[in-house]
Parts: structure tokens; C-alpha cells; sequence
């Protein structure tokens, strides 16, 4: 009585591709660029119908990570899209180091732009819902659309769904943390000079009401970052309670500001982000497990796909940006036992505390473009991804500009 047995049918393939990336974030983006760049038939599946996945849809516009904390050492289409962006006026730089700011809106314009000139096949508006997994290796997805339920058959599939749902769903061993999630407010037509001149003449009383606001939001004013912990983000009744009680409690917040604190009266919330603001979530189990203290190490691997600088050794706001320069192994975006399948983004196989690291924008884009070279490889011969030469692999990143140290 607890289960509905569905009828057997048909689902039509509405495609045949060598690489198919599953996920529209950095990683996504970078996956199916590489991939096409390297003469594969390349196709991005994404849910919603705009690509940049936190960039655009929780506004994580600073790309964090392409230096050491003393110089720039990123390369290959990180550096692309800062020169894209710059063109633009819409890359602004971050410090010294090679980090910058990007103009969200204008990157989901750019990044359709980029992956249409690489000749990469886009469907949006699109959920990849299941693999398709034939004799233990991924052939393929199963999508829901308008269009109603389609198969697209690859060689290689990526996923870059950023919570490593397709691997999880193909059987692929995973491990899964909770950690805090946030919504953001964007607030505007605030008169600041006259909420200033409030708070010098009666400091007690902005304080009172300022006070009362917080405490009405977890401790933050609508605008700050409020974070909700233990949140499962691969729960859809997790995720459900966050957004109910984000909304909520940031909105009581901006009405109780409206109401008694001058300078507020005209305020209005201009908007509030499309997406969740996520850090981590599920990661896979690869060939390698990638641990914090590899990072804290400076270790080098043969089979290593980025050599980068940023490490981020703690959670939350004191995080420390130390000069560590440190490889991604490939190993670690191949699943233990399946085959046909890459992972890349935040949900490679790592711990979680190196899990921190890993989330930041450019290792989720050095990850993908690795993944992406890597699925048109082992496609053109014909072999599963974690067959693939490491040497052929490294030399064909260092042609598309990746850097390896």
C-alpha cells in the first residue's frame, strides 16, 4: 500500500553524444567547453534556463582561487572568463592575486555565448532525472521537460549536478554532510544618511531596533548572510524548510526595520536569490580520496589535474587564505566502481573538511575542464574514463592552457 507500481514504457532517445554533462555550474560550464574543444559531440543538460550555477543563482560572484595568495596561477578558462568578462567591463579584480568579480547577469549571457562558439548542444530547462546504467557503466540520462520524459544515450556522462545525484542514483558509493545554507536579500531605497543620523543622536535606540531585527532572522539584518544549519540539501523536505523559514524570518526581519527605523520607511526587498547559497553536500567515493591533509602537504600526484594555491582550512567567516599550492587528482573524479561516469565540482571524492576547498568556483572549473577533456578522450578510444592515460591526459590540458605546476 506504500508504493505505486508504474507501467512499463517507452522513453524515446532523443540523442545520441560522446560526452554529456548533466549540471550548468562552473564545473558544468568548463566540462562541456573542454569537452567540445576537444572534438567531442558535447551536450549540457540544466535545470533551470539560465547557465552558473551559484555564480548567477546565489550571487558567488567572487572567483575565488586562482592565486596562491601571492600570484595568479589558475590558467586555461578561468583565465578565459576573467578576459571575457573584462571585455565587458563586467571582471573586476579581487586583491592581487589573480581573483576577480563577475557581473552575474551578464555571465548567463556570456556563458551560453562561450559553450554555442565551442559548439556544445544546450537543452535548459531540463531535469536529469535517472542514468542509465547498462552491464555497471552509465550509457546515458533519463530527462523530464516540457517535452515530456527523453533518453539522451553518451559515451561518457559527467555529472555536475553539484550534489553528485547522478552517481548516487547509479550506485556510486557517496558520502553526504549537512552544513549551513543561506538565502539572500537584496534590499534597496534605504536612506542611509538619515539611518545614520539616528544612530549618532539615539544609539540606544537604533541598537534596541537593530537588536530586535537580528533576532528575528538568526542573528543577521535582512541583507547580511543568514545561515540555517543542517540542512540536507539532497532532501527535498529539507530544502522545502529552508526556503519556508528563510523567507520568512528575513522578511519579518525587513518589516520590523520598515516599520521603526528611520531611514527605512521607503525600503523594499529588490529581490532574493533564485538558489539557495550551498557549500557542500554529497561527494562520491573515487579511485582517490582526497583529505585535508594532502592540501596542508603541498602534495603532488602524478596523475594531477590542477596545481592551485587557495586553501580554505576552516568553515565559516574566519577562514584563513594561506599560500599552499596543491594538485586535484584525477583519480578523485573517477567513481570506484562505475564506470562511463566523471564527477567534477564539489561533489568530487574528498574529505570534508578538504570538501571546503574544493567548493570554491575555480577548482569546481578546473575539475570540470579536466572532466571534459578526459570523457572525449576515453569516448574517441572507445575506453571507460578511468582508463584513460594520465600523460595523454595532462598533455591535452596543458594544450587547452590548464595549468599543472
Amino acid at each position: 500500500m506504500n508504493d505505486i507500481t508504474e507501467p512499463a514504457r517507452r522513453t524515446p532517445v532523443a540523442g545520441k553524444v560522446d560526452v554529456l554533462v548533466a549540471g550548468g555550474g562552473p564545473a558544468g560550464i568548463a566540462a562541456a567547453l573542454a569537452a567540445a574543444r576537444q572534438g567531442a559531440r558535447t551536450l549540457l543538460v540544466e535545470r533551470y534556463g539560465y547557465l552558473g550555477g551559484m555564480i548567477t543563482g546565489a550571487y558567488v560572484v567572487a572567483i575565488l582561487g586562482v592565486g596562491d595568495g601571492h600570484v595568479s596561477v589558475a590558467r586555461g578558462i578561468v583565465d578565459e572568463i576573467r578576459e571575457r568578462m573584462g571585455a565587458l567591463g563586467a571582471a573586476h579584480p579581487i586583491g592581487g592575486c589573480g581573483d576577480y568579480r563577475v557581473d552575474a547577469e551578464l555571465f548567463k549571457w556570456q556563458a551560453l555565448e562561450m559553450l554555442l562558439d565551442a559548439g556544445v548542444r544546450l537543452r535548459l530547462h531540463t531535469l536529469t532525472c535517472e542514468p542509465i546504467v547498462e552491464d555497471g557503466a552509465v550509457a546515458g540520462v533519463i530527462t523530464e521537460s516540457k517535452s515530456g520524459r527523453e533518453a539522451f544515450r553518451s559515451a561518457v556522462t559527467i555529472d555536475t549536478s553539484a550534489d553528485a545525484d547522478l552517481a548516487y542514483r547509479a550506485g556510486c558509493a557517496c558520502e553526504n554532510e549537512t552544513h549551513e545554507v543561506t538565502l539572500g536579500f537584496a534590499i534597496e531605497g534605504v536612506d542611509r544618511d538619515r539611518a545614520e543620523v539616528f544612530r549618532r543622536e539615539s544609539p540606544a535606540e537604533y541598537e534596541a531596533i537593530a537588536v530586535e531585527a537580528a533576532e528575528m532572522n538568526g542573528g543577521k539584518l535582512p541583507g547580511q548572510s543568514r545561515l540555517l544549519q543542517g540542512i540536507d540539501v539532497t532532501d527535498a523536505e529539507d530544502l522545502t524548510r529552508a526556503e519556508i523559514q528563510l523567507r520568512r524570518e528575513g522578511y519579518r526581519a525587513f518589516l520590523h526595520l520598515r516599520e521603526h527605523m528611520p531611514g527605512y520607511e521607503e525600503a523594499c526587498v529588490r529581490l532574493t536569490w533564485p538558489q539557495l547559497g550551498v557549500r557542500l553536500s554529497r561527494r562520491i567515493r573515487g579511485a582517490y580520496y582526497l583529505v585535508d591533509d594532502d592540501l596542508k602537504a603541498s602534495r603532488h600526484f602524478a596523475d594531477g589535474i590542477a596545481r592551485l594555491g587557495v586553501y580554505f582550512p576552516d568553515w565559516g567567516p574566519n577562514y584563513a587564505i594561506e599560500g599552499l599550492a596543491y594538485d586535484i587528482p584525477y583519480r578523485a573524479l573517477v567513481p570506484e566502481a562505475i564506470d562511463g561516469l566523471l564527477v567534477a565540482g564539489r561533489s568530487i571524492s574528498c574529505d570534508a573538511i578538504a570538501g571546503n576547498t574544493m567548493r570554491l568556483i575555480v577548482p569546481c572549473l578546473v575539475s570540470g575542464q579536466a572532466a571534459g577533456v578526459a570523457a572525449a578522450l576515453a569516448a574517441r578510444e572507445g575506453i571507460a574514463p578511468r582508463h584513460v592515460p594520465v600523460d595523454a591526459l595532462r598533455s591535452a590540458l596543458r594544450a587547452q592552457g590548464a595549468w599543472l605546476g
